[in-house]
């Protein structure tokens, strides 16, 4: 009898250990693929958090997202890069290595490095880079400033290899260029996913970006992790407008199971609801 309730003491345990994986949005593909991480350096892993999906972090010095969602036999959408043309390039390699042959397309939702850091590389690779005319604005207008705010924060000597890399990088505007007006949406690709621009938010032009066919929905820096416990660098937002951009995006993705913040993990639709809370 006390063999069996410690064999169903251990049965419990897996079974919850297994409960846990899923629920950090990790997909049982196999029997040995349970919670993916791909690490192809130090500062960049790629997670996969459901069927054909991934997330990109890259730490350059602090984390930062983008989504990789594939299409088997028709495409592969990258939203956003990572911070460099280098980090990008490790994650193009990783993509190749997997022999996906469908055709590679990017999106940039802002004007930021952490949008549009790797758009050189992409561009060099022939990768079409869609975005909106107002990113180009902004990443004309803005870009330098943005880029000396940045510099401030990374004066300390622990960060000089950032401080080296982000004094002379060169940023990109998108190729693929789309008039989007507030509280409108654009269809890209026969309708795999939707780009809407619900209003100014952490900047101008940031985008929001749905897959409906996996209820999923990349805020981006518009949307905070669920961590976070304040609403970041503003040195480009606009906070009046900010919630109310933000309950657009709430109202009309209330059916999304899963939202990719720009910085931090995964989460609901509760990661908007938190970041309403912030203001």
């Amino acid at each position: 009898r006390e063999k069996r309730i410690r064999d169903m003491k251990t049965q419990i345990i897996r079974l919850l250990i297994l409960h846990f994986c899923l629920f950090a949005f990790c997909t049982v593909l196999s029997a040995d693929e349970i919670c993916r991480t791909f690490h192809l350096s130090k500062e960049l892993q790629v997670n996969q958090i459901s069927e054909d999906t991934f997330l990109v972090t890259h730490r350059f010095p602090w984390p930062a997202n983008s989504l990789l969602v594939r299409y088997p036999n028709k495409f592969i959408v990258w939203v956003d890069t990572p911070y460099t043309d280098s980090a990008t390039e490790l994650v193009w390699n990783w993509i190749r290595s997997r022999d996906w042959k469908e055709k590679l397309i990017e999106v940039n939702t802002g004007f930021h490095n952490d949008n549009l850091g790797g758009n050189g590389f992409l561009l060099n690779k022939s990768v079409d880079i869609y975005g909106t005319d107002l990113i180009v604005k902004m990443l004309n207008d803005q870009s330098e400033n943005t880029r000396f705010q940045i510099l401030k924060w990374l004066k300390k000597p622990k960060f000089k290899k950032y401080h080296d890399i982000h004094s002379t990088a060169k940023y990109y505007p998108p190729d693929k260029v789309i008039t989007i007006k507030p509280n409108e949406g654009v269809y890209l690709l026969n309708g795999l996913f939707e780009v809407y621009y619900p209003g100014p938010s952490h900047t101008k032009d940031n985008l929001i970006v749905y897959f409906p066919d996996k209820k999923l929905l990349f805020g981006g820096c518009a949307v905070k992790s669920i961590k976070s416990n304040n609403i970041g660098f503003t040195g480009d937002a606009v906070i009046s407008e900010w919630p109310k951009s933000l309950n657009k995006v709430l109202n009309r993705y209330n059916d999304a199971l899963l939202v990719v913040p720009g910085h931090g993990e995964v989460g609901g639709l509760e990661l908007i609801k938190h970041t309403l809370e912030l203001f």
